[in-house]
């Protein structure tokens, strides 16, 4: 009499008095009445039609005598005496926390069996964050009449308890399942595709933080039922944007794509600071297909094609080249504010303003920062060394405490007369010329020249960390060619 999803709301039927919230045509009480299970039951609709056709059932079962028929909009008019299980099935999830919500008596000690048609994930969050335990939770799937394929659905068994949470956006989407049945594996994939799809068009629409939450939550679905997620290069490129957002571009600049098929699947990704001729032979080697770096591997126009260029050598063995640049400099959370933080605990920085704005919104490159903790000039050198670990630092010596410094990562050498405006004690960059360390003298400022691999390289790790916690199930690794091109004799 019952299809396999009121099968398995009646399984979960613990009590002697069930109320079905939603009745229709009253095959759940009537079964439970007819098997025995339950002693009496409530049958309840919003309307009168549904009512009439759960009376015929009933009678036509010969169970009458034991079901009570009750006009009532979810549990408003339910009589809640004696009721030991609610069963609340074939309605919507946001619906169903609706129902819940404004039942006008104490839920406690009822036994719920809820089965959400849709948006199951937003009924979880609720009973969640409203002290609901989930006891059990299963998935079954069905066919519709005559159509084809099959229609997944989960039942939900909770009681009232005591401990609100916050779930987990997995959580959201899993629940209790036990994703070593089959049937459940398949509903979370299922699920996953669904994300996938809506990600999918997020990213096609230029909404890659939206986008890359849906690919991500959907990717840690599949791992959870023993998949391994694919990406492609244009999900590796929405993950990019939303670290270093393209709109941060700097006229002129060459970031983005430069390289590839956006339709190529992707397990693997190499980073490192500049693209090589060793970075792309090691990503071909260990079977990386993407490799993401800051520094454009094609910057100026390329007017002959040589084999052992790295913009030719990746295209030659079909590897993508993802590079941000001036977004990588600029964004929140990029290499200025890298070294903000590296550099805070030491001095006790606060940040004054940018130093170089670039767009409308007051964004740019590098800071101005107060120094709270004052700092002699030649222990400031010793103090970068340690944190860029690089080999040297050329500096020039003031002799004086450092109360106000400004620093721009890479070769901003060149910016040290917007520096000077700040009224400042110290420049921290790299790449400086010999006429920069003059006016720097001149001036009485602490000039650093940290290395311009050095003040740029700290993003790798970062951006590592980034993708591991965007992209589950993706394998990142640092390139071991990502190294400062410069030797020294010290």
């Amino acid at each position: 009499m019952l299809d396999k999803r009121l099968k398995l709301c009646a399984d979960m039927v613990k009590g002697s008095r069930v109320c079905d919230i939603g009745t229709d045509h009253a095959c759940l009480p009537a079964e439970l009445l007819k098997s025995g299970k339950c002693r009496s039951a409530i049958a309840a609709d919003i309307n009168e039609a549904p009512l009439e056709a759960a009376r015929t059932t009933l009678e036509k079962e010969g169970v009458t005598d034991r079901a009570e028929l009750i006009l009532s909009d979810g549990l408003k008019n339910i009589p809640e005496q004696g009721i030991t299980d609610i069963v609340i099935a074939g309605m919507g999830g946001e619906l169903i926390s609706r129902i819940l919500s404004e039942c006008p008596w104490s839920l406690e000690g009822k036994n719920l069996i809820l089965q959400p048609m849709t948006r199951p994930e937003q009924l979880i969050k609720w009973l969640c964050e409203n002290g609901f335990e989930i006891i059990d939770q299963r998935a079954v799937s069905c066919r519709r009449g005559s159509a084809d394929g099959r229609f997944f659905y989960t039942v939900i068994n909770a009681k009232k308890g005591s401990t609100a949470f916050t779930p987990t956006p997995i959580f959201e989407q899993t629940g209790k399942l036990d994703l070593s049945d089959p049937e459940a594996a398949e509903y979370v994939r299922n699920k996953a595709e669904s994300l996938y799809s809506a990600g999918y068009a997020l990213r096609d629409s230029g909404r890659s933080e939206q986008a890359i939450k849906k690919i991500s939550l959907a990717a840690e679905m599949i791992i959870k039922t023993g998949g391994r997620p694919m990406y492609t290069v244009k999900d590796i490129f929405a993950m990019m944007d939303t670290i270093a957002p393209m709109k941060n571009l700097h006229k002129g600049d060459n970031s983005g794509l430069l390289m590839g098929d956006t339709g190529e699947q992707v397990t693997k990704v190499l980073f490192t600071l500049d693209i090589t001729k060793e970075a792309v032979l090691e990503a071909v080697e260990t079977g990386a297909q993407v490799i993401i770096s800051h520094h454009p591997v094609i910057f100026n126009p390329l007017y002959r094609l040589e084999e052992n260029d790295p913009a030719c050598l990746a295209f030659r063995h079909g590897i993508a080249c993802i590079c941000f640049h001036s977004p990588l400099d600029i964004s929140k959370g990029g290499i200025n504010d890298i070294i903000f933080d590296m550099l805070e605990p030491s001095m006790s920085l606060k940040k004054l303003s940018v130093l170089e704005p670039i767009h409308p919104d007051g964004s740019g490159y590098g800071w101005v920062c107060s120094v709270g903790e004052h700092i002699l000039a030649k222990e400031l050198g010793h103090l970068l060394h340690a944190a860029f670990k690089c080999r040297i630092v050329r500096y020039t010596d003031t002799g004086k405490q450092i109360k106000k410094l400004a620093f721009c990562s890479g070769g901003a050498g060149s910016t040290l007369h917007l520096a000077m405006k700040y009224d400042i004690d110290a420049y921290i960059c790299g790449d400086v010329k010999h006429d920069q360390w003059i006016t720097a003298r001149n001036n009485d400022i602490a000039l650093y020249d940290c290395g311009h691999f050095h003040t740029e390289d700290i993003v790798i790790p970062y951006l590592i960390k980034r993708f591991n916690e965007g992209c589950p199930g993706l394998e990142t690794v640092r390139a071991k060619a990502d190294r400062d091109p410069v030797d020294y004799i010290v």
